[in-house]
């Protein structure tokens, strides 16, 4: 019968064997005092991973033996004053640096300067371009998601980065309209339970006869920034809120990324329309010989042509930012400066201050003064 080839890693015996005499060795290994607790280790990874392949039955016996011989040789070399320290050392001396497994992170790109910078000093946003394009882009489109953003298409395909930041705002966006609808639904049903529990309470207190602290504490719950519905409209006002300055925001992006399109797509005609508009306000009307099929005019005289007047239609006069209007009078009326620092507590700050006295007065007299600046903000 023919003896078949030898390989260690079949034999149960060798393997345990080998695995045994591995770990032997990383623990020697680790006893030794060295200048890099590492170097050692490593040189004995190293020499396992280059016999691992052996099959030789000679082979495999003389890398055994050497192994037996270095562990006897570890132990006596954890001893600083003898002659098989010196020896592991001048070893590890000669031998080159392990390899870095880790290699170096690259080096930090500074932030890129962003593309629209707001110059307001006021809470009204104003959004100025900060660079200009380098060269003429052909597919320069000014686009708008669904929801209203609106943003710059430089090339196509659509860069990553520019998906991934019309994808987040839009998020965002959708999230707080779903917070600001949720409370119509569930939370002012419960509150208006609660309110109309507590009303039964203090009367019913009332036509006992109890007085004291019970009683006033349930006629006070009928006060309107005492009730379980003026938390609910709180919550309501303060994501209405945060949806207008999040559209205030858009909208002025949106103008000046419509004012860099058109000086983009039409750099000579911007000016040419500016000192026009400037000089003759009131539209020219369109001349009836072109308007019957007469001779098309073309060049500047074409350009300079536009449409009459809108047609005379009902229009709701509603402000189209009524909270920002009406926390600017209050503000005035009360003669507080909010002044241009970011808010650490927005709940605190004379803003969203001046907004929940608005939505006092509001609630608490239509036909009095103090709804006054409110109905005023609102009707602009």
């Amino acid at each position: 019968m023919q003896r078949q080839r030898f390989v260690p890693a079949r034999n149960s015996r060798h393997r345990i064997a080998a695995l045994s005499l591995y770990r032997a060795l990383l623990q020697s290994a680790d006893k030794v005092a060295t200048p890099e607790r590492s170097a050692l280790r490593h040189a004995v990874r190293s020499r396992f991973v280059v016999d691992r392949p052996l099959t030789s039955l000679r082979l495999v016996y003389a890398s055994m033996a050497a192994g037996y011989k270095f562990l006897s040789l570890l132990a006596k070399a954890q001893d600083q004053k003898s002659i098989e320290y010196a020896q592991v050392i001048s070893h590890l001396r000669r031998m080159p640096p392990p390899p870095n497994r880790t290699p170096p992170p690259p080096p930090k790109l500074p932030p890129k300067e962003p593309f629209l910078v707001n110059i307001s000093k006021t809470d009204a946003p104003h959004y100025v371009p900060t660079y200009r394009l380098q060269s003429k882009l052909h597919n320069l489109n000014l686009c708008a998601t669904s929801d209203g953003l609106p943003f710059l298409r430089l090339k196509k395909p659509q860069p990553p980065a520019l998906s991934k930041m019309v994808g987040q705002k839009g998020i965002f966006y959708r999230e707080t309209m779903i917070k600001w609808l949720e409370t119509d639904e569930e939370p002012t049903w419960q509150a208006t339970q609660e309110d109309e529990w507590e009303d039964l309470m203090a009367t019913q207190m009332r036509q006992e006869g109890l007085s004291g602290a019970e009683v006033r504490d349930a006629e006070a719950s009928r006060l309107l920034t005492s009730s379980y519905r003026w938390s609910v409209k709180l919550t309501k006002l303060w994501w209405e809120w945060k949806l207008e300055k999040m559209w205030r925001d858009w909208v002025a992006r949106g103008e000046a990324l419509n004012k860099f399109f058109e000086e983009e797509k039409h750099p000579a005609s911007v000016p040419e329309a500016s000192s026009s508009s400037s000089s003759s306000p009131s539209p020219s009307p369109v001349s009836s010989s072109s308007s019957r099929g007469g001779d098309e005019t073309t060049g500047p005289q074409a350009d300079k042509m536009t449409l009459g007047p809108p047609p005379n239609v009902g229009v709701m006069p509603v402000s189209q930012f009524p909270f920002s209007e009406a926390i600017e009078a209050q503000l005035k009326r009360m003669g507080i400066s909010p002044g241009q620092e970011p808010e650490v507590d927005p709940f605190i700050g004379p803003r969203w201050n001046a907004l929940v006295e608005c939505e006092i007065q509001k609630q608490q007299g239509h036909g009095s003064a103090r709804g006054k600046a409110w109905r005023d903000a609102w009707a602009k």
